[in-house]
């Protein structure tokens, strides 16, 4: 309950700052716009002001349920994005995604989860880790899946540099989240890896 109720503190603030704040500009500029004052430039910081906040909105809503999700389902998201992230800057990756149709043991709420648990981690390996291969296994029981991810980099050094990496935190929350489990294995220069363990919900 704990992670739940921080990522809609999160959800909260994002609203408040981001999305708040784009709109009170841009009923700063209309509001000096009337029929006898049709400034040209005012209008288009109005235009540009509400394309923001829409972009923002988007990456907001984005953040609550991944649009990859509405396209796909969860095991072609998965590799979608494991190409898109480690492809592109030549990480190389193992996985296994193809072997366990993940998407048939959860609810849709959890798999947004999953995918987001999933993006921290990559997204954490191509930021800190230094490493050129980012291996992704999953393993089903009869209970649980299993999410096993271990890079070769030069893993966690410190816990100052521990407690600067808000992605642990999210994959920590999310996993919470799930009723799951999480461990990290950390070794200078040998990399980082996660057992993440998650209950299976069928739907």
């Amino acid at each position: 309950y704990i992670g739940r109720s921080e990522e809609r503190k999160r959800i909260a603030k994002d609203l408040h700052d981001e999305f708040g704040a784009l709109l009170s500009t841009t009923k700063m500029y209309l509001s000096t716009l009337n029929k006898d004052n049709l400034d040209t430039d005012t209008l288009k910081k109005s235009i540009n002001a509400v394309s923001e906040g829409l972009n923002t909105l988007h990456k907001i809503t984005n953040d609550i349920y991944p649009s990859a999700l509405n396209k796909n389902n969860l095991n072609n998201a998965i590799k979608d994005m494991i190409h898109e992230n480690c492809s592109r800057i030549d990480i190389k990756t193992t996985t296994n995604i193809d072997v366990i149709e993940i998407d048939k043991l959860f609810d849709q709420k959890s798999k947004a989860q999953i995918y987001w648990i999933l993006k921290e981690i990559i997204i954490n390996t191509i930021k800190h880790s230094h490493s050129k291969t980012l291996n992704i296994y999953f393993y089903e029981n009869k209970k649980e899946l299993v999410i096993n991810t271990k890079d070769e980099g030069v893993g966690i050094l410190n816990d100052l540099e521990s407690n600067k990496r808000n992605g642990i935190t999210n994959i920590t929350n999310r996993v919470e989240i799930l009723g799951g489990s999480i461990e990290m294995l950390n070794a200078y220069n040998k990399g980082l890896e996660y057992l993440i363990k998650i209950p299976i919900l069928y739907v």
